[in-house]
């Protein structure tokens, strides 16, 4: 599965959200929304307003959100069959 941090600088949720994924074995690309404005204003029309945003397959959510995390790692590494 894809999985792509969309990050400001200085943004502690970011490097929580970061650390956690690094925890939990989560391969992950990172992207400097102050990079890419454009961006930023497409996640801002769907509703996600605050930093991190993450994008994983077909999801997504914005700010640190633990829950999510675990349910994403447990998504990536169940067992298959």
């Amino acid at each position: 599965m894809q999985v792509t941090l969309y990050k400001t600088p200085n943004c502690q949720a970011c490097r929580a959200t970061a650390r956690m994924f690094d925890k939990k074995g989560i391969v992950y690309d990172t992207i400097n929304l102050d990079q890419h404005p454009e961006l930023l204003e497409q996640f801002k029309s769907i509703g996600h307003t605050q930093s991190p945003i993450v994008v994983a397959g077909n999801k997504s959510w914005s700010g640190f959100r633990m829950g999510r995390i675990e349910a994403l790692a447990n998504d990536i590494f169940k067992p298959q069959g």
